[in-house]
């Protein structure tokens, strides 16, 4: 496996993982909140909106802002690579920890999410998102490695 990773082949494999989990984290919040059952659900308070409004322009922001650094420079920066792993980390990965919190819940009557043998999609979204992005991390290191030698 080591060998598939060596040199520029690598680098673009990882970087092209990292990127679709940006992709992914900028445009799927919107695609799943940009509607009545989270931003324009009229059982919502204000401030609840403002902060899903708000949260869902952070991602963008963040994950645009990773995928022009990746493939912008050219230099491979580390912190480049952490970062791009990171935002997309850091949204999905506590989509997890949410449901153990008292009085949360992964969907909200009357919007029920799709399941697929049990398991919401949100959460199976959540897990490849935040799998693709390590994975990407992890070849892109790799390959990086590689080429310092």
């Amino acid at each position: 496996m080591s060998h598939a990773l060596e040199g520029r082949g690598g680098r673009v494999l990882g970087r092209s993982l990292l990127t679709v989990a940006n992709v992914i984290t900028a445009a799927a919040p919107f695609a799943a909140d940009w509607n009545d059952s989270h931003i324009f659900n009229e059982r919502w308070p204000a401030h609840a909106r403002f902060h899903a409004v708000t949260a869902l322009a952070m991602t963008a922001a963040l994950s645009s802002a990773n995928i022009w650094s990746l493939w912008s420079s050219g230099s491979g920066q580390p912190s480049e690579r952490f970062f791009a792993a990171a935002v997309p980390v850091a949204y999905w990965a506590p989509f997890f920890l949410a449901p153990v919190v008292p009085g949360t819940a992964v969907d909200d009557p009357p919007y029920p999410v799709k399941r697929v043998a049990g398991v919401p999609v949100s959460l199976l979204g959540a897990a490849a998102t935040t799998a693709t992005a390590a994975a990407g991390w992890f070849i892109d290191r790799r390959s990086a490695g590689f080429q310092a030698a």
